[in-house]
């Protein structure tokens, strides 16, 4: 976007990279800046004012500047370097994409500096400039010795265990080994690896693209964004290819936001519509109420169009009114979440990956409202999956004293292990918790939402705590803090609950047999 990349004659020109952020972030930068413009004179700048600069390194010697945004970055030395070269600027964003701020782009320019994702402020939202990657990796698995031939389609690689999708779809993959024949087909993020790991041992074939990169305001198209943001023709090809050459016996899709891509089975892991329906009434805004009629007309069209559909409770199954409706619900490896010893007074955890907006809202909850309510001795474990600070919506994100954020954590069982309490503040909610369960198989007590534990059918007092707004949520997490009678009652009783109800080994036999019907 108009970057001088050679050196004029006869003058010596410079690039003057602002360290202005933390050290890693100044080294990816300095690092993309050298490669971009070789043919210049680089120097690194860790303070100056303008006055100080401007002597040593005149207006008409400087080719670029370049500085970071977003949180923990000096906001003056960012400064600084708009005021050295106006025009010239390379700002870099906490995400590590880039753009050049220029006064002929001065909203899509005003956007990104305030924090605005770069595929997100074209200044002609109604033009799709989407980035579609051609790149495709098969991968050959073991041979399953028999059952129904099932190409499964999801949005993302459902390993490492990052998430609960990802847990579920796992999960039940590694049940059904044996029992069906798996095709799996699965998105990669930009920068991710294709390693399918384990998953090459309970399926046949695996089938990788790689996610488009979406260029186009979220708002400026009748489909829903998410469902835009996962439409490529790599993986339509490879998708509407199974069903013609007929390898196949059934087409699972995973995720309402894949639906577009048709098949035989939809899995709900949300009920969408009806958690925008529950953020509109929350918010009470245009942008809401456009989110939630665009999911409304697009989830009740898709719906009609499969042979059957899977939701995760009798709540959901209700909303979507299908005339093929089945309740797999989540589950949870019992054998891998089991309650163990080593709890610290006043620890609480959530677990809730940010690339699910109702996490972060919880996490939002945590750290505003609910945090300033606790008194001392309180320490806050939140494990927010990969990236937190791309997914995160809302800026910056608050990371007050006592509070631990973390990204992934291969091995969450520890966590709960440590945790004293458990909190799930979700205020909207669709579908069903898995960290819930993991949380009621080790045998803690929780206090949640309604929302948080929807679908469980647990009841307050006996398997949960359940509570509604900072003061509720105080008062709970404070009672049960000092009574451990109460804490060990509810964690035994939600274990119970889990054992009867929520084993992963049941709920994949179900599955199956859906698939044996279908084929």
């Amino acid at each position: 976007m108009g970057l001088n990349t050679g050196r004029s004659t006869g003058r010596r020109r410079y690039v003057l990279v602002f360290a202005n952020g933390p050290e890693a972030r100044v080294r990816a930068m300095q690092a993309e800046v050298e490669a971009l413009l070789p043919g210049y004179e680089h120097h690194l700048l860790r303070e100056g004012s303008w006055l100080e600069l401007i002597e040593r390194f005149p207006p008409f010697t400087i080719a670029h500047t370049a500085a970071l945004l977003g949180a923990g970055t000096d906001a003056a030395l960012r400064r600084t370097a708009l005021a050295l070269a106006p025009t010239r600027l390379l700002a870099y964003d906490e995400r590590g994409d880039r753009l050049h701020l220029h006064p002929r782009w001065p909203l899509k320019s005003a956007l990104f500096w305030h924090g605005v994702p770069v595929s997100r402020v074209g200044w002609r939202p109604w033009r799709d400039e989407t980035i579609h990657y051609k790149e495709k990796w098969e991968f050959a698995g073991k041979a399953q010795a028999a059952g129904p031939r099932v190409a499964l389609l999801s949005p993302y690689l459902p390993w490492p265990l990052a998430h609960g999708g990802a847990v579920r779809i796992y999960s039940l993959l590694k049940e059904a080994a044996g029992e069906a024949r798996v095709h799996l087909f699965a998105f990669l993020e930009e920068g991710e690896a294709p390693e399918p790991g384990p998953l090459l041992d309970f399926c046949e074939r695996i089938t990788l693209v790689r996610k488009p990169k979406y260029g186009r305001w979220s708002w400026a198209s009748a489909r829903p964004a998410a469902v835009e943001e996962f439409r490529t023709p790599a993986m339509e090809a490879a998708w509407a290819g199974v069903a013609a050459a007929r390898e196949v016996d059934v087409r699972q899709v995973e995720f309402t936001q894949l639906a577009s891509y048709g098949g035989d089975v939809l899995v709900e892991h949300d009920i969408t519509m009806d958690l925008a329906r529950q953020e509109y009434e929350r918010r009470k805004s245009g942008t809401a109420w456009w989110d939630w009629w665009r999911w409304r007309r697009y989830e009740e069209r898709v719906l009609g169009e499969y042979r059957a559909v899977v939701v995760m409770s009798e709540k959901d199954r209700a909303q979507v009114a299908h005339p093929n409706s089945h309740v797999l619900a989540n589950g949870v490896d019992l054998e891998r979440f089991q309650p163990r010893a080593g709890e610290e007074d006043g620890h609480l955890l959530f677990l809730g990956s940010f690339r699910h907006y109702p996490n972060a809202l919880a996490y939002r909850f945590l750290a505003e409202e609910l945090w300033p309510r606790l008194g001392e001795g309180w320490h806050l474990t939140a494990i927010a999956g990969p990236q937190p600070e791309q997914y995160y919506p809302f800026g910056r994100i608050p990371k007050p004293p006592g509070v631990d954020l973390r990204a992934f954590e291969p091995r969450v069982e520890d966590w709960y292990a440590r945790a004293q309490i458990v909190v799930i503040p979700t205020p909207v909610s669709a579908g069903t918790n898995i960290k819930a369960l993991e949380a009621m198989a080790c045998g803690k007590a929780i206090v949640a939402t309604p929302s948080g534990v929807n679908g469980l059918g647990l009841t307050h007092g006996r398997e949960v705590w359940i509570a509604e707004g900072a003061a509720e949520f105080a008062r709970a997490c404070e009672q049960l803090r000092s009574d451990s009678q109460l804490r060990q009652s509810l964690g035994q009783a939600a274990r119970a609950k889990a054992e009867a109800e929520f084993g992963w080994r049941a709920i994949a036999a179900r599955q199956v047999e859906l698939w044996k019907q279908l084929a």
